[in-house]
């Protein structure tokens, strides 16, 4: 009996097989991605990935998550056009959801980074800078500390850190490009949190 398809693998696939009848390298110059040899070449959180006719692949030629494929299949596709704004939102701004929709994503990223991270802005600047993320110092509009990343040329994401005091302890905020979802669909974006958070903690662990 053949082995069922995982709901992740099938998005994937499916997405594969609309790129071997899509333009990769045409839309290339439009989401800032290289042409090579009929496809593209993504650098997605420090490591290169093809994409052409014949799906995703990592250049290492080591294994990647369906998820890590699937992002970059969409991102090759995008309809989006411009630049980014510079101007950064919570994800569910960008969408409109209800507040405890927010809250739960607000968990899910402070949840998970404080329990990898905890109070250490130390180790905390070693896995962002792992992962390409630029420093931007303290933001004087939120008190933060805030590190830029871009997972994908038109999309870039910006990390926040506030430090414990004598009474909360320390908190993380993820935020988007307001112009985002002109690039990446809402739920992309949605897996696209996923993946940094299981990328920075994964750096955290090496």
């Amino acid at each position: 009996m053949a082995e069922k398809m995982s709901g992740y693998r099938r998005i994937y696939v499916d997405l594969a097989g609309e790129m071997a009848g899509f333009d990769l390298a045409a839309n290339a110059p439009h989401v800032g991605l290289a042409v090579t040899e009929g496809g593209v070449t993504v650098d997605f959180f420090r490591r290169l990935y093809r994409a052409d006719a014949t799906g995703v692949r990592p250049l290492d030629g080591g294994p990647a998550g369906d998820n890590h494929l699937s992002l970059i299949a969409h991102y090759a596709m995008s309809p989006g056009r411009g630049e980014p704004s510079g101007h950064f939102l919570p994800l569910g701004r960008l969408s409109g959801m209800i507040e405890g929709r927010n809250s739960f994503e607000r968990s899910m990223v402070n949840g998970s980074l404080g329990r990898t991270f905890g109070n250490d802005s130390a180790a905390l600047a070693v896995a962002a800078e792992a992962l390409g993320g630029l420093d931007a110092g303290l933001e004087q509009s939120s008190g933060g500390r805030a590190w830029l990343f871009w997972p994908f040329p038109k999309v870039p994401m910006k990390l926040l850190f506030f430090e414990a005091d004598d009474e909360f302890p320390a908190e993380y905020r993820l935020l988007f490009d307001s112009r985002a979802t002109d690039f990446l669909e809402f739920e992309a974006l949605g897996f696209l949190t996923g993946v940094f958070i299981r990328e920075m903690c994964g750096t955290a662990a090496e």
